[in-house]
C-alpha cells in the first residue's frame, strides 16, 4: 500500500547527498492533525484525577484477596454498592448478583452519561452480560480505564473485555466486565506495567476523504492520558491537553520520551496532532497519521518556564546551533534516533511543510533522522514488509 514511498525517497536521493531533502516522506502540512481530541462514542472523556481512598479493611484469609484493593471512585455507573442507595443518581440501580462487589448501573438503550473524575461509560447489550443484569436492551457499564486502575483497567474481580453496545451491535468497546478472562493485548499490559495511564478503545476503519479506497486502521489504538509518566501533553498553544489518540505502539515510544525529556527539566509536550486519515501530500500513499503512528511535536515547556519551540528556535542547516534551545531540540532528535525511540524523525531541515514541529513516528522497519548533520539521508527508510 505505501510502495510509492519507496520512489519518492529514491527520486530524493541525490538531493540527499549534499543537503537535507526538500522532498516528502510524511508531508504534514502545518495545520495538522487533531482527531485525536475527539471521543469516538459516548460523551466527552472524563479522565481526571479521582481515585478513591477507600481501602477496604484488610484481608481476613491467606488468599490475595480483592478486598483489599482499591475499588476506585464511588457513587457513579460502574462503582461498587450495596443497594442503589451507594449510586449517587437518579434512576440508579444496583446489580449485586453475579457482580463482584456489586455494580452502580442504569438501564440504557444506545448511550450512557459520563461523570468527571470517573471512567467513561458504555451502554453495553444486556446479551454480553449475566441473566441478572436484563432491565432493558442495555445496562450502563464502565469503559477500562487504566489512570483509575493501574493493574488491569478494572476494578477488582473485572476484566478489561469487548463487548456489543446495545441497539448498534456492530459498535464495540473495551469495558470492565465480571470475570478473569481479558481481551487485552501484551502491548497494553506493557503500558500498564509502566504505570502509564491510558484507555484502550476500537476504532472502526476510516477512509480519507480524498481517498475513499484505502483504510486508516489503527493497530491496538488507545487514549493515552496526560500527564505520561510526569510529561504534561498540550497542543501548540499551550492548552492542556488531556488525551492523545495513538497506536499501543505509539503510546510505548510516548512514554520512553517521556523518559528520556523529563531528566532536560521539560515538563509539557507541545503538540499539533496525532491520528489524521489522510495520505502524505501529493501522493497516493496513507501518512503514518492515518495509523496513529506519529504524532507532530511542536515543542516543550521547561521547569523553568521557557519554551523551546521549533517555529522558535530551531537553527537550520547547522550541526553546530549555538542557541541554548535549538542545542536542546537538536540532541533530543539525535537521542531518539540513537536510542530508537522513535523509528522516522523529520526536523525542519527535511522541508518547509516541517518548518514547525517534529515529526516523528513508528513507521515499520524505517530508521531515518532527517536533519543536517552531515549524514542527512534516507537509511532503511523503508523495511521490506513496507516494499
Amino acid at each position: 500500500m505505501r510502495s510509492s514511498l519507496l520512489l519518492l525517497l529514491l527520486l530524493s536521493s541525490v538531493v540527499m547527498l549534499s543537503a537535507c531533502p526538500q522532498s516528502s516522506v510524511d508531508d504534514d502540512d502545518a495545520g495538522s492533525d487533531d482527531d485525536d481530541a475527539a471521543m469516538d462514542d459516548d460523551d466527552a472523556s472524563d479522565d481526571d484525577d479521582a481515585a478513591s481512598d477507600d481501602d477496604d479493611a484488610a484481608d481476613d484469609d491467606d488468599d490475595d484477596d480483592d478486598d483489599s484493593q482499591d475499588p476506585g471512585p464511588l457513587g457513579w455507573i460502574g462503582s461498587p454498592c450495596e443497594s442503589s442507595a451507594d449510586c449517587d443518581f437518579d434512576g440508579a440501580v444496583c446489580l449485586t448478583e453475579d457482580f463482584p462487589g456489586g455494580v452502580c448501573t442504569q438501564v440504557c438503550d444506545l448511550y450512557c452519561p459520563d461523570r468527571a473524575g470517573h471512567p467513561v461509560t458504555f451502554c453495553v447489550d444486556t446479551l454480553d452480560l449475566p441473566a441478572s443484569a436484563e432491565l432493558g436492551d442495555g445496562d450502563c457499564m464502565s469503559r477500562c480505564d487504566f489512570s483509575h486502575f493501574p493493574d488491569s483497567g478494572c476494578r477488582p474481580g473485572w476484566s478489561c473485555q469487548i463487548a456489543s453496545r446495545a441497539n448498534e451491535p456492530n459498535t464495540d468497546m473495551f469495558v470492565c466486565l465480571p470475570g478473569d478472562d481479558t481481551d487485552l493485548s501484551s502491548c497494553h499490559f506493557e503500558l500498564a506495567e509502566r504505570g502509564v495511564g491510558f484507555e484502550p478503545t476500537i476504532r472502526e476503519p476510516d477512509t480519507p476523504d480524498t481517498h475513499p479506497w484505502l483504510d486508516c486502521i489503527i493497530e491496538d489504538p488507545v487514549y493515552l492520558k496526560s500527564p505520561v509518566l510526569g510529561l504534561h501533553f498540550a497542543t501548540s498553544d499551550g492548552t492542556p491537553d488531556d488525551e492523545v489518540l495513538v497506536s499501543c505502539e505509539t503510546a510505548r515510544a510516548l512514554a520512553d520520551t517521556a523518559v528520556d525529556v523529563l531528566p532536560f527539566d521539560a515538563v509539557t509536550l507541545l503538540h499539533m496532532g496525532t491520528y489524521n486519515c489522510r495520505v502524505i501530500s501529493g501522493t497516493d500513499t496513507l501518512s503514518e497519521h492515518a495509523f496513529a503512528n506519529a504524532i507532530d511535536i511542536y515543542g516543550f515547556e521547561m521547569a523553568t518556564g521557557d519554551y523551546y519551540t521549533l517555529v522558535a528556535d530551531w537553527e537550520h542547516n547547522t550541526s553546530q546551533p549555538s542557541g541554548q534551545a535549538a542545542q536542546w531540540l537538536y540532541e533530543a532528535a539525535h537521542r531518539w534516533d540513537d536510542e530508537d525511540i522513535w523509528n522516522i524523525i523529520l526536523t525542519p531541515n527535511y522541508n518547509a511543510a516541517h518548518d514547525n514541529h517534529f515529526h516523528v513516528d513508528k513507521t515499520p522497519g524505517a530508521d531515518y533522522l532527517g536533519v543536517a548533520d552531515g549524514h542527512c539521508g534516507a537509511q532503511g527508510l523503508l523495511g521490506e514488509d513496507r516494499l
